[in-house]
């Protein structure tokens, strides 16, 4: 089964707009222990699954992910729920730990032994590319930036994204560099504002694909790329694998 990913169609070659409909994204950033998290997985993909595909089947959510740790700070495995607002996401959110609660007790109790802390989030999507680059989507690379910004200067740093910054994405991905990129913004959780994933086939790839931007904007784009890195200056880097069987 696939991953439902959250698409921004763009409206003409390298452009991009906001979302024509709203898509939010809730996400649970677990801390797993290394010894067991493959356990997790297994519990995950073969058990806990189920509820989460539940949801998706009969259209209460749009989507849901499970994502392993490559690189980067403490969070080892994220899960994701997507769905079209606020209310739908939390909503399914509540009746799926209900359900689990219930119906898989040891399995759920054992999930939460190995994986016993977690940071949630709510991200609104505020742009990405055609593609989209939802932490559950195929292909299996991601790199995820944890912006900290100045809330009083956040949207001018979304306008920077989208009129500046986001033409050089969609030109990477149209040369084949990178697969997709979205960019999130901040309603719950905690003193990450923005989230920006790039997606590419493996990891060597999208970390080529991401350097290959960057080294544009420094290069092309330094006035605009300053004034975004003045207003999120802080961040933290992760990278990301697909934690779910292929099909």
């Amino acid at each position: 089964m696939k991953w439902t990913p959250m698409l921004l169609v763009a409206v003409a070659a390298f452009a991009v707009a906001p979302p024509a409909a709203s898509q939010t994204l809730v996400a649970s950033y677990h801390r797993c222990s290394t010894a067991y998290e493959g356990e997790a997985d297994f519990i995950m993909n073969t058990v806990l699954a189920d509820a989460y595909q539940k949801r998706v089947d009969d259209g209460s959510i749009s989507g849901w992910g499970w994502v392993k740790h490559t690189a980067g700070g403490a969070w080892r495995r994220i899960s994701t729920i997507t769905a079209p607002d606020r209310n739908a996401a939390m909503n399914a959110w509540g009746e799926i730990v209900t359900e689990l609660e219930e119906e898989h007790p040891n399995a759920w109790h054992r999930f939460n032994e190995i994986c016993d802390s977690h940071d949630d989030y709510i991200w609104n999507l505020t742009a990405s590319s055609a593609e989209g680059t939802d932490p559950g989507t195929t292909p299996n690379a991601f790199v995820s930036q944890y912006l900290v910004c100045n809330v009083t200067m956040e949207r001018r740093a979304d306008e920077l994204m989208m009129e500046e910054m986001a033409p050089v994405y969609d030109k990477h991905i149209a040369a084949g560099h990178l697969a997709g990129w979205a960019w999130y913004s901040h309603e719950i959780g905690g003193r990450f504002r923005r989230l920006l994933t790039v997606t590419a086939a493996d990891d060597f790839d999208v970390l080529e694909g991401r350097t290959m931007v960057i080294d544009e904007l420094f290069a092309e784009h330094a006035d605009a790329f300053e004034e975004f890195s003045n207003i999120c200056g802080g961040h933290v880097d992760y990278m990301w694998a697909n934690g779910r069987p292929a099909n």
